[in-house]
């Protein structure tokens, strides 16, 4: 034994002595190197050198001439061999003791040693470990030198980080991470946690973050119930605690204790901490408590309090800016922060199932409405986006929440705000998740949808606001009713809220004009409201193509022989005129440039409107429908006045030559019955007065159906059909209305003025008559009703007692001939009144006498109280005297009782209720119902010397008041529909032309 460990002395001689030879063969070498340390007897440098480290002093770093794993095999072998082990360890650690006295040479040995390689070495990597490192990694140096650095370690507490910004104390701490083998892991953590007690706390913190590095598995348990103490003691390590404690392998009863312990602080916890904090809780969660934990979570955490206020502005500064760079400035570390701890939640729910389950139930488990918060919406956003498993659980929980409206726009709207860079990662999802809700049949779900897409176009860039719009126009394309209606609503608010970025987005939008055969009458109103906003906006020459676009479809459609295209080229026409001729007189000051603008706009609005009168005046159909869109045109006020006068004035011309004559020219012509002047309310007694030209319009109509060439064609005059008196009343009182403050003095006169009819009363001779002579008499008795119900409606708000008096003797006269209608339609079966309404949907309806039948034809989408009419005729009003009403003109109270015992047989036979019949009555406005305020009117019967005859007291009796109150149930009934009214899958989205497909080439007609 002796002579062969003599023999591995002297090889090991042989070995260093012709290493040092090689070493000074080489030219970057000296044969004694400077700064290289010398023996001196001393044992730690002289085994160093033998086992292949050369130690240097000053900056020069340590020299390792062999493989690191061959200098510890070597020196582990030495030390272990020498005649003096273990006595030689002792030594050989108080030599390293001693050297490191010098803080520069302790300061190489825990640099890393630079490699010497041979001239033929293959190139590579000359990096190695520090001469401390190396030393750590022998199991019979490890324990002492490990004491050695500890003892070593206080005397750099208080050090500045040197020049070269190296950390002493970190440097020493570095050397004891990943150690392949710790020979006494409890005592090198007994003293870890002794300098943790007593380090400052910088060091501390780096101590504790380094642990799961240093310490093995067995060790983790013990330094978790340390560390946890130490959480209570010094609540500056919170956070680096539970960072460390969320990477070490703890029992589930430490994890549970500690968790309770953070969960108390976590609503005065800084933002900045938040996010290691929240790691720790998700990492602790088991499979049996992540519902309990995650709602305890989801109660205490409040980010919204955690963030600056001014942070909440940063989207709407973005949204000001002219530039990126307003907007960059606002950024600070709290949204970074906050984006830490979303990154930790995604992570915890991308890849922990448990996790994200929990998170959802705990969501879905809220009952109280108030107790949502925009943490919810953004969870669920969050964990939509990164789970894809979760999208049908999260769609039917956020479904279960807007129909309770636990999810409404305000909550949403503060999500955006607060949650702003989070949701950003989320666009595609929230696109994705708006597009789903828009498929649903509930309407509340898919408004929900909208506000999702409103709120995309708000707060994010161009490219996402491009996607909305694409995603809209989809939308407005698919045929569903539901999808169309809120898509255009969507896209009118998104003009509201941006217009600069919607105009730039028009092209999209304007691809939409080739589905308007698919949409209803309201849907075009929207479709050409939203192109005009954009085409004549501020910027009208970069929208000159929308422009054009939509005077060719309008042009083509209004130049169709077929009524439906008609019908689309009037609402687009009328639509597109709103917007050109709107008002904007009190918005900006009008300057020369801008007056001359107004000049040639005008000139295209009236243009426009002349095109749309002659190519609708053929069709009774489509000019009462250009009447009825234009004066609801005028009723939202938005018109200029300018376009007003003109418009007043054509209309009151136009009016009076079609329905109005004068009362002593009374119309001649071979009429199927005795024409009389009914219904006045004054009496002419010099024959003065005017009549509403009713039964010789519908006579001559008839005749023009069947082929005959008489009447007022012959006469050279323009034919009209009676058809379009109510509608054209209308437009002509609310242009007076409008013109003159709601005073309706120039057309007063048409309120008591009498109307061409001929005896209703049916008597014992309403068998007698033919078909056609009864369907005449109740298309006379529809027709009086409509214009008696546009007369209701034009002159109800006037104040004075004259005139309610007369709208009280009008009403009257309503419920009188609806009773007298009802006995002539139970004798005519299969009759079809005139239209009233002129946007429905499908115009070749027939109505039924059983209401099951009947209710198919009720105007769908018609709002109570919408549309209000207005008339004007200061040429028409004659300077008659004021009179009492005369039964010359209205049947006696006696006459009425005798016409209900003639006709109480027929009344046997069949009973027709008007309900059935109610598409076919002109609406009467919401203003009718201050009637109900004017309790006692007086009204002066004057003589003709205008001196007061007698007074007359009229009232609203039993018979007027049912009536009004069931026209407002019926309103009611159309407004107040349920919010979620879910639509049957078998019901047809649309109902087009009866059905019936019309030919390409008819288009184009």
């Amino acid at each position: 034994m002796v002579s062969k460990r003599r023999l591995s002395k002297s090889e090991d001689r042989e070995d260093t002595t012709k290493a040092r030879e090689k070493q000074l063969s080489k030219k970057t070498k000296k044969s004694q190197a400077p700064g290289e340390v010398e023996d001196n007897d001393n044992v730690f440098v002289r085994l160093l050198k033998i086992s292949g480290i050369f130690l240097k002093t000053g900056e020069s770093q340590n020299q390792l001439a062999v493989d690191q794993i061959v200098f510890q095999k070597k020196l582990f072998q030495t030390l272990r061999k020498h005649p003096s082990y273990p006595k030689i360890i002792e030594e050989f650690v108080n030599g390293l003791e001693s050297y490191i006295e010098d803080q520069d040479n302790f300061r190489n040995c825990l640099l890393s040693c630079e490699r010497l390689q041979e001239e033929d070495a293959s190139l590579g990597t000359s990096y190695s470990k520090s001469l401390i490192k190396l030393l750590l990694g022998i199991d019979i140096l490890q324990p002492a030198i490990i004491k050695t650095l500890f003892e070593k370690l206080p005397e750099f507490f208080f050090e500045n980080v040197n020049g070269d910004g190296i950390s002493m104390p970190r440097l020493i701490i570095s050397q004891l991470k990943w150690l392949d083998e710790i020979v006494d892991s409890k005592d090198l953590t007994t003293r870890i946690m002794q300098l943790i007690s007593i380090a400052p706390v910088d060091l501390q913190h780096d101590i504790i973050t380094s642990l799961p590095e240093i310490l093995g598995d067995p060790q983790h348990a013990e330094v978790g119930k340390e560390l946890s103490d130490l959480l209570v003691e010094k609540t500056l390590l919170t956070v680096p605690i539970l960072d460390v404690l969320s990477s070490l392998r703890l029992g589930p009863e430490l994890l549970c204790k500690v968790r309770q312990m953070v969960m108390s602080k976590l609503s005065s916890v800084r933002l900045d901490d938040l996010p290691v904090i929240i790691k720790f809780i998700l990492h602790s969660i088991t499979a049996a408590n992540a519902l309990e934990v995650i709602s305890e979570l989801r109660d205490k955490l409040d980010v919204q309090h955690c963030i600056l206020p001014s942070l909440f502005l940063a989207p709407q500064i973005k949204l000001n800016s002219k530039g990126p760079g307003s907007f960059l400035s606002q950024e600070s570390s709290g949204q970074n922060c906050v984006v830490l701890l979303f990154d930790v939640i995604k992570s915890a729910v991308r890849y922990e199932k448990t996790i994200s389950e929990a998170w959802i139930k705990a969501i879905d488990n809220i009952a109280s409405v108030s107790a949502h918060k925009t943490l919810d919406l953004a969870m669920l956003i969050i964990i939509y986006s990164t789970n894809t498993q979760t999208k049908k659980h999260i769609e039917r929980v956020l479904r279960n929440k807007i129909r309770l409206g636990c999810f409404q726009e305000d909550l949403l709207q503060s999500t955006f705000y607060i949650h702003y860079v989070v949701l950003k990662d989320a666009c595609p999802s929230i696109l994705s998740l708006a597009q789903s809700l828009f498929h649903s049949q509930d309407q509340s779900v898919i408004s929900f949808g909208s506000l999702l897409y409103k709120y995309v176009f708000k707060f994010f860039d161009t490219y996402y606001q491009q996607e909305v719009v694409a995603a809209l126009v989809t939308h407005i394309c698919s045929g569903r009713d539901a999808e169309v209606d809120t898509a255009l609503d969507s896209l009118l608010e998104l003009i509201a809220v941006n217009p600069s970025a919607m105009r730039l987005n028009a092209v999209f939008v304007k691809g939409i004009l080739d589905y308007l055969d698919s949409m209803s009458p309201e849907q075009i109103r929207k479709l050409f409201y939203l192109l005009s906003t954009l085409a004549f906006g501020k910027q009208q020459e970069a929208s000159s193509h929308i422009q054009d676009d939509m005077y060719l479809v309008i042009r083509k459609q209004l130049s169709s022989t077929v009524f439906k295209y008609k019908l689309i080229g009037i609402i687009g026409a009328v639509t597109m005129v709103g917007i050109m001729a709107a008002d904007r007189s009190e918005s900006s000051q009008v300057t020369q440039g801008r007056a001359a603008l107004s000049s040639e706009r005008c000139a295209q609005v009236t243009s426009l409107l002349q095109l749309v009168h002659s190519c609708s005046e053929q069709s009774p159909q489509a000019s009462a429908l250009y009447y009825d869109e234009f004066a609801n045109l005028i009723q939202g006020g938005k018109l200029a006045p300018k376009a007003l006068e003109w418009v007043g004035q054509t209309i009151f011309d136009d009016f009076q030559d079609a329905f109005v004559v004068d009362f002593c020219a009374a119309p001649e012509g071979d009429f199927p019955f005795p024409l009389k002047a009914l219904y006045g309310l004054e009496e002419y007694s010099d024959g003065d007065g005017i009549v509403i030209n009713l039964l010789p319009l519908l006579f001559s109509q008839d005749l023009a159906k069947d082929g005959a060439q008489k009447t007022s064609q012959e006469s050279g005059q323009k034919f009209v059909s009676p058809m379009c008196l109510a509608p054209y009343f209308r437009l002509l009182r609310l242009c007076v209305e409008r013109q003159h403050n709601g005073n309706l003095e120039e057309i007063d006169g048409l309120l008591d003025c009498p109307i061409f009819l001929t005896d209703l009363e049916p008597g014992v001779r309403l068998e007698s008559l033919s078909a056609e002579e009864r369907s005449f008499m109740c298309s006379l008795l529809f027709l009086t009703l409509n214009w008696f119900r546009e007369v209701v409606s034009a002159f109800c708000q006037q104040t004075s007692p004259e005139m309610k008096g007369k709208v009280l003797t009008r009403l009257k006269h309503i419920v009188e001939l609806q009773e007298v209608l009802e006995k002539y339609l139970a004798v005519t079966p299969n009759y079809v009144p005139p239209l009233a309404n002129f946007d429905l949907e499908t115009l070749d309806v027939t109505p039924c006498g059983t209401p099951a039948v009947s209710a198919q034809l009720r105007k769908k989408g018609k709002k109570g109280g919408k549309k209000q009419q207005k008339v004007d005729d200061s040429k028409i009003s004659c300077d008659t005297l004021p009179k009492e009403d005369n039964s010359e003109y209205d049947p006696a109270p006696s006459d009425k009782s005798q016409l209900d015992k003639e006709s109480s047989g027929m009344e046997g036979k069949m009973s027709v209720s008007l309900q059935n019949y109610h598409t076919f009555f002109r609406e009467l406005d919401i203003e009718v119902f201050s009637i109900l305020h004017c309790g006692l009117v007086t009204k002066s019967i004057l003589d003709t010397e205008l001196h007061t005859e007698a007074t007359e007291v009229v009232q609203l009796g039993p018979p007027e008041l049912l009536f009004l109150l069931e026209d407002l149930s019926q309103k009611l009934e159309n407004m107040l529909v349920p919010a979620a009214k879910r639509v049957p899958f078998f019901k047809e989205e649309t109902v087009k032309q009866g059905n019936r497909k019309v030919p390409e080439q008819e288009i184009h007609s």
